[in-house]
This record gives C-alpha cells, sequence and structure tokens, in this order.
C-alpha cells in the first residue's frame, strides 16, 4: 500500500492575541472540512489546520507542504500580526520558502495589513474585509460572509487548475464559468437577475443562453471547450421541462460530469418533471443569490476535490492491479451507465469493475436498481472498500 496524499490542505494562520481570529478560522473549517454546511451531498472533507500558538522554539509549527498535492495558506492578517516581529519574520520566512504547489490567500483585517510584506503579498492578492483596525469595521459576521464567499471561490479555481506547480508572478487560475438554463417563458428575468447580479458582484463569468456563444459554436462544443473551468445553474420553473432546450442542456451537462445544482422557482406545478434533472443539490428561489452562489461553487468544490480524493484512494490501495476503477465525483445514478459503457470501451484489460464514489454510500433500493443492469459492478465508497475488498 502506497502513502497517501490529500489533493489539498488549507492551513490557516493567525495571532493569538487576534480574538476573532478563532471565529474566522472555525468558520473555514465548517466551509471546507466536517459537514460543510450540509449544503452538497457529497461530503468534501478537506483537511484544514491552524496554526496560531507557539511551537517549540517556533512561532507556530511548521507546514508540511509535502504531505498534500496542493496547499492553501489563508494568512487572517490583523493589527497584532503587523506589530509583532517574530510574526513577520516567521511570515517572510514562509513565503520564502513556500513550493510551488502552494497557494497563499491573505486576508485583510486592518489597514496596515498591505504593508506585512509587500515584497511577497500584493494589494491585489488580498481578501478585503471591512476591519481597519481593531474597531473600525469589526463586523463578525459581515466580514465572514466576505471571507467565505472569496475562498470558496479561490478554492474551487485552485482545484480546477490542474496545474501541479505554479508561478504566482505568471500563472492565475482561469476564471469559473457559470452556464445558467432558464426557461424563456417564465424564467427569463430571473436569470437574467442572476448573470447581472454575477457580474456586479464577483469575479465569475457567465453563459447566458444561445447568444453568448460565438456563431458556428454549438452548446455541447462551448460546455466541452470550458468543462475543466465551468458550472451548471438550472432555473427549474413551471415551465422548464417542458423546454426541449433545456432539457438538452441538462443532459450535456450530465454527459461532461459538469457541476450542477437546481434553483426551484416552481409556481403552480409541472406537466412533467424531467427524469434527469435530479441527482444534484437544490435550493428554494428566495432573492438569495449570495447563497446561490455559495451553492454552486461548494458543488464545484466537491465534484473536483472528490474526484482527485478518489483517484489518490485508488493509488494508495493499488486497486487497478486487480480491478477496473470507474471514479464518480458524486452518488450514482442510471445515466452513469453511459460512463460505465464507454469506460468499458476504452479499457483494454478488462477486471471486475469497482465504480468508487464519495461517502456518504446510497440507500440499498438504490444499489439495487443499479445493480439490475449489471449484477457484477460493484458500487462503492472508501467507507465500504474493506466490506467489499477482503484483501483491505
Amino acid at each position: 500500500m502506497k502513502n497517501f496524499k490529500s489533493p489539498l490542505s488549507i492551513y490557516v494562520l493567525w495571532h493569538p492575541e487576534f480574538k476573532e481570529g478563532t471565529n474566522y478560522a472555525k468558520s473555514i473549517y465548517n466551509t471546507f472540512s466536517g459537514v460543510n454546511g450540509n449544503v452538497t451531498h457529497a461530503k468534501y472533507d478537506i483537511p484544514v489546520h491552524y496554526r496560531t500558538l507557539p511551537f517549540k522554539n517556533e512561532t507556530f509549527a511548521k507546514i508540511p507542504f509535502s504531505e498534500s498535492k496542493k496547499n492553501a495558506l489563508v494568512i487572517l492578517v490583523d493589527e497584532y500580526m503587523f506589530n509583532d516581529s517574530n510574526w513577520t519574520q516567521a511570515i517572510d520566512d514562509l513565503l520564502k520558502s513556500k513550493p510551488a504547489n502552494t497557494r497563499i490567500y491573505p486576508v485583510s483585517l486592518s489597514n496596515y495589513a498591505f504593508d506585512l510584506n509587500p515584497e511577497h503579498l500584493a494589494p491585489t492578492q488580498f481578501i478585503k474585509t471591512n476591519q481597519k483596525d481593531p474597531i473600525t469595521g469589526n463586523e463578525i459576521e459581515v466580514n465572514d460572509r466576505i471571507i467565505k464567499y472569496r475562498l470558496l471561490e479561490s478554492i474551487a479555481k485552485l482545484l480546477f487548475n490542474v496545474k501541479d506547480t505554479y508561478d504566482s508572478q505568471k500563472d492565475s487560475d482561469p476564471p469559473i464559468r457559470l452556464f445558467i438554463s432558464h426557461a424563456k417563458e417564465d424564467g427569463e428575468v430571473l436569470a437574467m437577475k442572476f448573470r447581472d447580479y454575477i457580474y456586479s458582484n464577483t469575479k465569475l463569468k457567465a453563459f447566458f443562453d444561445a447568444n453568448d456563444i460565438a456563431d458556428g459554436h454549438q452548446f455541447e462544443q462551448e460546455i466541452k471547450k470550458h468543462i475543466n473551468h465551468s458550472a451548471f445553474v438550472l432555473f427549474n420553473t413551471d415551465e422548464y421541462a417542458n423546454r426541449e432546450w433545456c432539457r438538452k442542456e441538462i443532459i450535456i451537462a450530465k454527459r461532461y460530469r459538469c457541476p450542477i445544482i437546481g434553483v426551484m422557482d416552481i409556481k403552480k406545478g409541472e406537466q412533467r418533471s424531467f427524469p434527469y434533472s435530479g441527482n444534484f443539490p437544490t435550493i428554494i428561489w428566495d432573492d438569495n443569490f449570495e447563497e446561490i452562489i455559495n451553492l454552486v461553487l461548494s458543488q464545484v468544490i466537491s465534484d473536483k476535490y472528490n474526484e482527485l480524493y478518489l483517484k489518490s484512494i485508488v493509488q494508495m490501495y493499488e486497486l487497478e492491479r486487480r480491478y477496473s476503477c470507474l471514479v464518480l465525483p458524486k452518488a450514482p445514478e442510471l445515466f452513469n451507465y453511459i460512463d460505465i459503457e464507454n469506460f468499458k470501451k476504452e479499457e483494454e484489460n478488462m477486471n471486475s469493475l469497482i465504480v468508487l464514489y464519495p461517502d456518504p454510500p446510497i440507500g440499498i433500493e438504490e444499489v439495487s436498481l443499479l445493480n439490475d443492469v449489471d449484477k457484477e459492478i460493484k458500487f462503492i465508497t472508501p467507507l465500504l472498500l474493506p466490506t467489499y475488498i477482503s484483501e483491505l
């Protein structure tokens, strides 16, 4: 068995005298680890580590960069950190020695934050909160919302970027592109408001409808072209499932495993719900654009992190020596037999097939339905691996 490397680890650094830092650190942990606010079915339990207290003769414990494939350092910069020479020196040493697989996300919680280390931290790198000093702008709830959104967007972009190493002076992660799917008859106004909110309040890009695609390009080609940094938001209104183009968009997004969320705005009901419009998180429309944005970014992280995590599990246990392994970033459904058949065609020497998907496991009723098509396939999660594979 090989050593396991997490696809990503997050480190949160703050000065021990900065009492609000504990609140922000806990919020970051709750967003990226643990239950993730229960917003997505597949949990993305990204390791989140704290660095605030002295360790032996060090200002804080050293960061083991090599234990993860990628690292994200969130530095909460307040006046205590700025005024403590031990901390400024420790941060300088850290920034000079960080490897190329590591991103830095400084957070300004003081007017002095931008002067902490101008050689290695440009003002444009900072997540800017409303806090200017210990009193002015010290609104934890407001600042926490700013930090949460910016980190969700940044971590999603980091996971989309397939590079193993970075040049911080030359490389920047591509913006996340949202495909907005809606029925013109009763969903266009809401979708336009969402698009306008995206451009006014975020750094995301939005594809609204066919008018946003260059002449001669088809929607499927556009999805395929941008799949490495795209997500799909459908506004499920009364007329949505009646529109052929809307149904096509969902199928295309699923074919290319695009992260998907649904915004529910059904007033009276549907003549027939679309059977493939499911197996992804949904949210009720309530003039809540910020929640919708956070949910779609959470789903991007869930899909991308879990895909990388499951591939690491396959490598650690060397499963491909004995099995053919198909990794799915979310719970399996009958639609995934398209993926299974394509996988079988591409696999030169087909062994017993394992479909590995993220915890928690789906119910036995769903597994039974999947095995009604092919009883030989094992649909399992990392938690169930030892149960199904005796040699583990």
